[in-house]
């Protein structure tokens, strides 16, 4: 054999096993993550309520709205609270007030976004009855579904990151906050809450916003060898290039 054909050999022997190194850690990435059957962009609604039954005189805001804690949303002109306060009862709850007229104003009880607006200026509303639904600002998080067999279940780990990928394939990093679990025909059906910064009302040109579909991919905890010595290869190379 000539030192020509040698080389040749080596070099296929070499090609080979770095195919064969990386098919395995491309393998061994892919089982390392679990990806959402469902999921989507929730988040905190407060309902605005009622406390008297009354008239609707203004309603200031609109749906897609910012408040603030304090801002006013409903007046409304209420015949029992003047009655009751008359009879010197008539207390109202926290986010309301009595203006000078003697009128009800609802105020917002947190910052956040209105999302719904069920009474109208000029309709009748109930005591208890639901004004609207204010969207808490910051609470936004993504509530994924996963199902998951036993030995992926047990991979599962909060110390692990989260992909979070938009319907225009760009990603947010987030992390496991909560995880409700049941078990259907042996396997685990999953519901993981996921928080991050990225979640920024109206980020990622307002696709970041409750009700965007997205795609959670979850990192299972992998202690494998190939895992070990593919994260000493990147930690390695990562030093290199800085």
């Amino acid at each position: 054999m000539t030192w020509a054909s040698r080389l040749r050999l080596l070099f296929g022997v070499v090609l080979v096993l770095v195919l064969a190194a990386l098919a395995t850690y491309k393998l061994n990435e892919n089982r390392g993550r679990a990806t959402s059957t469902s999921a989507q962009i929730v988040g905190q609604e407060i309902a605005v309520g009622a406390p008297y039954a009354g008239i609707v005189l203004d309603r200031p805001v609109k749906v897609g709205d910012q408040v603030h804690k304090g801002d006013t949303l409903f007046t409304i002109d209420s015949a029992t609270l003047t009655q009751a306060r008359s009879q010197g009862a008539g207390q109202v709850p926290d986010a309301t007030v009595v203006d000078k007229a003697g009128h009800l104003v609802v105020q917002a009880a947190e910052d956040g976004t209105v999302t719904q607006l069920q009474a109208q200026p000029g309709s009748f509303v109930q005591a208890g009855g639901q004004l609207g639904t204010v969207q808490r600002a910051g609470s936004l998080t993504v509530e994924a579904q996963y199902t998951l067999t036993p030995k992926e279940y047990a991979r599962v780990s909060k110390q692990e990151p989260v992909t979070i990928v938009l319907p225009d394939q760009r990603t947010v990093v987030g992390s496991v906050d909560q995880m409700r679990v049941t078990t259907v025909n042996g396997k685990a059906q999953a519901v993981v809450d996921v928080t991050s910064p990225g979640l920024a009302s109206g980020a990622g040109d307002g696709m970041v916003t409750a009700g965007t579909p997205v795609v959670a991919q979850l990192q299972l905890r992998n202690d494998g060898v190939v895992t070990t010595v593919a994260d000493k290869v990147r930690t390695y190379v990562q030093g290199l290039i800085g």
